[in-house]
């Protein structure tokens, strides 16, 4: 990107922080003297035990100390109980900065910063030097139409971003799949965009949604939720579909339709650039991207039932695409995928804690994909350690087979990467995770690859 590009972006971001740093500051000098005001009324130095000394001296005069003394311990339990709940209180803020700088009127912002530190410990494409550390920074802004009082339904969004640092795939690993989530992949290691811009509008209490602009399809489509705190990026998108995704968002069109509880149906039309940016397909013009989904919740009415949700999909790519010896040209490509979330076990106590399972499939024809099928699946847990309701850990399997012609002209075969993780809440706005990934045959050539790292994440 150009410094006078990333000069306006990064003025944006800092003019924003300030606005909402104008109003935040006010609200933090008042909430700083309510709480001085509680914990003064609420200490030995306060209004309350100065009272009580002055009870304790009439009762010596009135030779009532046993009286007095009872009406003593009830106060301070009373005044305990008061300290606890204000405890309480300040740890139920789920972010850094406070709520005066995510919530302004009709206008809301979160902010996310994720940094990983991983090293390749054995094979790969080598193990000198292997660690790096890599970091996104992640801007969202939402405009609400209802709350401005503009009309009902409505919704303006704004996504910026800013990677930094590399990792290890390039010229350590060498995986196919990327085992971080956070790689951008054949763009820029150091990349700052504004990824997305769209406005989305509800009807009939969110049962039937439109979004406009440029936007990530993998949001709306091809996913499985259980995925999602996986760090390799085959377990948050699936590998073989050219989608725009992130950070490869373009323009389009989706919607969604919620027929009823169990069933809901969606698709979108999106610009397909010549230069897809992803390496398992090579296009010679430019395009359309189409895709089309539909979920079932077979137990969603059912009060009680174990969550499950299976969505099925296809896809379409109107772009001309190279076969894989490039010696041939098609006029379109397609696939199809499924995948399948359900809850296994839930704890009696919460309905969020327990253990679950996903599966992952999809399918591309072999002669114009390099990768042709893609199987996917793991179990996550939630809440398994006594005291640590927030902290999920997980163990998945990721494995992409390699076209047969590509087999025939290179070699390459397979790639399979085994995840373990395990994510601790340590505060409610911060986690960290360990992560380790046997990585088999990286992009079916290297050798096995061990990599182990640490992820963190906080949400400002």
């Amino acid at each position: 990107m150009h410094r006078q590009s990333f000069g306006r972006i990064s003025t944006v971001w800092v003019a924003i922080a300030l606005w909402f740093a104008c109003d935040c500051n006010g609200h933090a000098k008042e909430a700083v003297r309510e709480y001085a005001a509680d914990v003064v009324s609420t200490t030995a130095f306060g209004p309350q035990q100065s009272e009580q000394d002055g009870r304790d001296n009439d009762a010596d005069l009135e030779e009532e100390e046993d009286e007095d003394e009872e009406e003593g311990e009830v106060d301070e339990e009373e005044d305990e109980c008061d300290e606890d709940s204000c405890d309480e209180e300040v740890e139920t803020d789920t972010t850094l900065l406070g709520d005066g700088w995510h919530q302004r009127g009709p206008l809301s912002a979160e902010y996310l910063y994720t940094g990983e530190v991983f090293n390749n410990t054995r094979g790969g494409i080598s193990t000198q030097g292997a660690t790096r550390y890599r970091g996104n920074f992640d801007l969202t802004l939402r405009w609400n139409t209802a709350a401005a009082h503009w009309w009902e339904g409505g919704e303006f969004f704004v996504y910026a971003q800013h990677s930094h640092g590399t990792t290890l795939t390039p010229e350590f690993v060498g995986d196919g799949q990327y085992y971080s989530n956070i790689d951008t992949g054949p763009r820029p290691q150091e990349l700052t965009q504004l990824g997305e811009y769209w406005y989305k509008h509800s009807f009939n209490d969110e049962r039937l949604l439109f979004k406009l602009g440029r936007q990530d399809a993998n949001a709306d489509f091809a996913f499985a939720d259980l995925g999602g705190d996986f760090v390799n990026s085959s377990f948050v998108t699936l590998p073989n579909i050219p989608m725009p995704f992130w950070p490869f968002q373009t323009v389009g069109a989706s919607s969604i339709f919620q027929y009823n509880e169990r069933w809901k149906i969606g698709g979108g039309v999106y610009d397909s650039g010549s230069d897809q940016n992803q390496w398992w397909i090579r296009t010679a013009d430019r395009g359309l991207f189409l895709i089309g989904q539909i979920d079932y919740a077979p137990f969603a009415d059912v009060e009680g039932a174990m969550t499950t949700t299976l969505r099925l999909g296809a896809w379409q790519l109107t772009n001309d695409v190279y076969s894989n010896d490039e010696a041939t040209v098609f006029d379109s490509n397609y696939g199809f995928y499924g995948t399948l979330d359900r809850l296994l076990f839930r704890e009696s106590d919460a309905d969020e804690q327990g253990l679950g399972v996903f599966l992952q499939f999809s399918w591309a024809p072999s002669d114009r994909n390099q990768v042709d099928r893609h199987f996917g699946g793991g179990l996550t847990y939630r809440g398994l350690l006594s005291g640590r309701d927030e902290d999920t850990c997980g163990v998945g399997c990721t494995l992409i087979d390699f076209a047969e012609n590509l087999n025939e002209l290179t070699g390459q075969s397979y790639e399979n990467a085994i995840e373990l993780f395990y994510k601790c809440r340590i505060t409610p706005y911060a986690a960290l995770q360990p992560d380790v990934q046997y990585i088999a045959k990286p992009y079916g050539l290297e050798r096995d690859a061990l990599v182990a790292g640490l992820r963190f994440e906080v949400t400002l």
